[in-house]
């Protein structure tokens, strides 16, 4: 329970800086140093990278030991039945689905408490870049972040809340840009919430080639990337540099930012409802391959 709780916090931790992602740009337009904004966010990101490395073993040897004993105990129940048809395998399966789903909902925590920091990660991002600037070096910028957490409302790192006025003007404006991105978006992301946990599944419906079934979740989770470097960036991308340029007002940018996370919000809640069928399309393949 205890490997299952820290596979949950390390999904709650990537969902959030994972939501956080396109607000760097936001704050790139305000200190008109976007392409450093980008890069430096490229730090921030490497701590959500090293957090996955450390979720996709956990979880996996989390599943591999439910898989083996469930295995073996069937075995031993009904030697003579298909494993994965006896009623030890199936509680086990139930049980495991359950763990997953548990996961999944640590991916919904995660993105809704990016939602609720993206004005603090917006004004305390800014004051980084604005550091950065100052000192020329990432290394001693870390620094300053690490000692704003003893100097509360002072330093690089500030709280923030959205107004009641700018949500309301974020909410009820109509927005200029199209809004099939943001169904592109939450596709994808859903997808990429799902694909690992689908393919950790799929191994489970058919133990054989489980190795096979979690090497396929790849399809899913490069299709995911695929719809949003093609249909949702470009459009993130196009709007920035508008606004960057004075061509468009900075509300546009920040409504778009909103919206995409809200997007994902709904995304991690749809990979609840498409993690099984997904699982059941990776068995399927894994048993056309195999």
């Amino acid at each position: 329970m205890e490997r299952l709780l820290l596979v949950f916090l390390l999904t709650v931790f990537i969902n959030l800086i994972n939501t956080l992602t396109r607000s760097s740009r936001l704050a790139g337009v305000r200190t008109g140093h976007l392409a450093t904004a980008i890069s430096l966010f490229g730090v921030v990101y490497l701590a959500a990278s090293f957090a996955n490395t450390l979720q996709a073993p956990l979880l996996a040897s989390t599943v591999e030991q439910i898989i083996d004993q469930a295995y073996d105990r069937s075995l031993s129940a009904e030697p003579g039945a298909a494993v994965t048809d006896t009623l030890v395998y199936q509680e086990a399966l139930a049980g495991l689905n359950e763990k997953l789903r548990f996961v999944i909902l640590g991916a919904t925590v995660g993105t809704t408490l990016g939602i609720l920091l993206i004005p603090s990660f917006v004004t305390s991002f800014s004051n980084s870049i604005r550091a950065f600037g100052r000192t020329g070096s990432v290394f001693r910028v870390i620094p300053l972040v690490l000692f704003s957490f003893f100097r509360p409302g002072g330093g690089i790192l500030r709280l923030r809340f959205t107004s009641l006025r700018t949500l309301k003007k974020i909410i009820f404006r109509k927005m200029a840009t199209p809004g099939a991105f943001l169904v592109w978006n939450l596709v994808s992301y859903s997808l990429w919430t799902a694909n690992v946990l689908s393919g950790l599944y799929a191994g489970a419906l058919y133990p054989e080639y489980r190795s096979t079934a979690v090497l396929m979740a790849s399809i899913v989770g490069n299709a995911s990337i695929v719809l949003n470097v093609m249909m949702v960036d470009p459009v993130l991308a196009k709007v920035t540099d508008a606004v960057a340029a004075g061509e468009q007002d900075e509300l546009e940018l920040k409504q778009i930012i909103f919206y995409l996370a809200l997007s994902n919000l709904f995304g991690t809640l749809f990979s609840q409802v498409i993690f099984v069928p997904v699982a059941n399309g990776l068995q399927i393949l894994t048993r056309w391959i195999a």
